[in-house]
């Protein structure tokens, strides 16, 4: 592109949207596991991992953010899981899958098995059934570098915060196990906090992956005002200020049929 002249403004605004466009994404981060394998260029499993990703540039029903993907036949298919912060709506929903398995392959490239967690979602796949398994690893933190004036005070009503919302999530049905509010601390400070698994977990193995994460903040996240610990089954993040929405309703349950009223005997009228 040429630029000149009182077109020199307007050049430099449009390659300034172009470069933030392509800029990375500040809450992307992605991991795999050493020991899981590699696929190399122009295989089968790369034409096939390309797919899940055109897959998730095309959703056309939003599942409510949950989605379990396939491409391929043994031993080249790709099964992928894909979910959203219950919060996200579907246009908000389909353009962060896109952008996170487009990163993904990008930047955590050649792993036959391998998770990206953005802000808003997370894409995960392999070469193997992933569908309703407990998985730890690969997993990150992410943390606030700030600071809580009163640790102690901060770290007491974050804990029981997300105590509560983890028996939310963990009892949550089918479609979503997602929970989001914010509670008091110390000196009046507000956390806001999130926790969600993918829904194919059972609510033990989510209780068991919302445990797991909530132990790790303690190591990794003690004290700060903000942290996200992310799991390839579950995620969890607090904040000092807001950062979810309404979560996005769903379908309202059939009412319960009505039990039969007691059944009486026919009266018999003798002449």
């Amino acid at each position: 592109m040429e630029c000149s002249g009182r077109l020199l403004f307007y050049c430099s605004l449009i390659l300034s949207l172009a470069a933030l466009a392509l800029a990375d994404d500040p809450y992307f981060e992605c991991g795999f596991v050493e020991d899981r394998g590699n696929y190399t260029a122009n295989s089968s499993y790369q034409a096939n991992l390309n797919r899940i990703v055109s897959q998730l540039s095309s959703l056309t029903e939003f599942n409510y953010g949950f989605f379990n993907l396939s491409a391929g036949e043994s031993p080249d298919e790709v099964k992928a899981i894909a979910l959203c912060t219950g919060d996200r709506t579907q246009d908000e929903c389909n353009s962060c899958l896109h952008r996170t398995a487009t990163e993904l392959i990008q930047r955590c490239p050649w792993h036959k098995e391998a998770t990206a967690w953005s802000e808003f979602c997370l894409v995960r796949y392999a070469n193997r059934d992933i569908f309703g398994q407990l998985e730890s690893e690969p997993r990150t933190c992410a943390f606030n570098t700030r600071k809580a004036s009163n640790p102690v005070q901060f770290n007491d009503g974050l804990s029981e915060l997300l105590n509560n919302l983890s028996n939310i999530a963990a009892a949550g049905g089918p479609l979503r196990k997602y929970a989001a509010g914010n509670a008091t601390a110390g000196n009046l400070q507000t956390i806001y906090a999130a926790v969600q698994c993918t829904p194919d977990m059972d609510k033990q193995n989510c209780t068991h992956c919302l445990d797991d994460g909530k132990a790790e903040f303690l190591n990794c996240c003690y004290g700060r005002i903000g942290c996200r610990v992310l799991r390839p089954t579950c995620i969890l993040r607090f904040e000092s200020n807001p950062f979810y929405h309404t979560a996005v309703p769903l379908p309202s349950l059939p009412p319960s049929p009505t039990p039969p009223g007691p059944t009486t005997s026919p009266t018999s009228i003798g002449g």
